[in-house]
């Protein structure tokens, strides 16, 4: 079923049950928008990089 098919129903529904539709689908959509708003953010560097660069830059080491 596509979002044609759908409006042509919609628009001979009475205005309480076309209210009633607004409402399910606002719902329905906020419901998923808020899983996927949540992204994993991708880490800038690895944890041996990070300790990597602290242990040469803060502690002056050369090797370790």
């Amino acid at each position: 079923m596509n979002a044609e098919v759908v409006y042509n129903i919609a628009i001979h529904l009475s205005p309480l049950e076309m209210n009633r539709l607004c409402a399910l689908l606002t719902k329905r959509q906020k419901s998923t928008s808020k899983t996927s708003d949540k992204k994993v953010k991708a880490k800038l560097i690895t944890e041996a990089e990070a300790r990597e660069y602290v242990l040469r830059v803060v502690f002056g080491m050369k090797e370790f």
